[in-house]
């Protein structure tokens, strides 16, 4: 994963804003290979006609938009329960069926309404066991470097709420670009000296076995995240200094940090963990170490190799809610 950091990301001298917006505005362009942890927003939501790899089947339409959020903390008419508030009692309740179920009894039966993104990592679980198993590194530093991107969504409170732009009678809307893209840009230096020093002495997360517990782990980190930020509080926070919708102005920015930008370093920390936790705990699934050890030559994989993977819509295919479970392999072994 060292030998490819520059192929998942960009390496930590570049990670400021202004040389990953050059960087992977200009790869885009130019139909290059995109650093695999912006693929999913950059490549995958876009109509293949548009950009080469692109999954949407209508313009910002399509299954791969589900697979960034979960609507987790709405509550449901029966009981006033949320499905992270059912998944936290008990984690069997991480389950398609189960959320299906859950997004049914709120009136969100339009597919684009049921996101499922604790579903989505665990599917990548599975592509990366896969890998390992086939002692194919180039499929597997390529699921792992894609999921990234969505470990990173569940660790940010507006990608598990049903607030993710605003109450829903429009107050504090555009927070969500206020807060994730444009405060964040903003305050890049900030927040990595502070990542860096969060990072140094953190204990790993432990290790799990299964694509259903990696999920559970997921909704962990989501609910962590919204306790460390309520989204509520975020939007009403930004709503309280934005003088128009969509005001990203510096002070509006600068205001949300100085509120919450100590906890926004927190989350990152927490999603940097929580995505070397899934990582490893693929590999060891997959019994990596002896299948790989003496057997492959562990170095920087081709851009080219990697590019092609993410260009092909089969590759970790993107699904909606009603048909994510038909390959979410740990979940098949169980019923069957």
């Amino acid at each position: 994963m060292t030998s490819n950091v520059d192929r998942i990301s960009f390496a930590l001298r570049d990670l400021v804003a202004t040389d990953i917006n050059n960087g992977t505005i200009a790869g885009k362009k130019a139909g290059g290979f995109i650093p695999l942890a912006d693929v999913p927003d950059l490549v995958w939501k876009n109509l293949p006609s548009a950009v080469k790899g692109g999954r949407d089947t209508a313009f910002r339409t399509g299954p791969e938009h589900t697979t960034h959020f979960a609507d987790a903390d709405q509550p449901r008419p029966s009981d006033q329960k949320t499905i992270r508030e059912l998944c936290m009692q008990d984690p069997a309740n991480v389950n398609v069926a189960v959320w299906q179920e859950y997004y049914t009894s709120l009136g969100h039966t339009d597919p684009g309404d049921r996101g499922l993104l604790p579903f989505r990592v665990w599917q990548f679980f599975d592509e990366m066991v896969a890998a390992i198993k086939a002692k194919n590194l180039t499929r597997y530093v390529a699921a792992a470097g894609l999921v990234a991107h969505y470990v990173g969504d569940a660790c940010q409170p507006l990608h598990g709420s049903y607030l993710a732009d605003g109450l829903p009678d429009g107050t504090g809307s555009g927070v969500h670009s206020a807060y994730e893209s444009t405060m964040v840009d903003r305050h890049d230096t900030d927040i990595l000296t502070a990542l860096t020093t969060a990072l140094k002495n953190a204990d790993p997360h432990p290790t799990v076995t299964t694509g259903q517990q990696v999920a559970v782990e997921i909704v962990n980190l989501m609910d962590r995240s919204a306790k460390a930020i309520d989204p509520k509080t975020l939007v009403l926070a930004y709503a309280a200094v934005a003088m128009k919708k969509g005001d990203s102005s510096v002070k509006v920015t600068d205001a949300l940090w100085a509120q919450f930008g100590q906890q926004t370093v927190g989350l990152f920390a927490d999603g940097a963990l929580t995505l070397a936790m899934v990582w490893q705990s693929a590999w060891n699934a997959a019994k990596g170490d002896t299948k790989l050890r003496a057997t492959t030559d562990v170095s920087a994989i081709a851009t080219g190799a990697l590019q092609a993977l993410y260009e092909d819509p089969g590759f970790v295919p993107s699904l909606d809610l009603d048909h994510i479970g038909t390959v979410l392999q740990s979940s098949a072994r169980k019923e069957s």
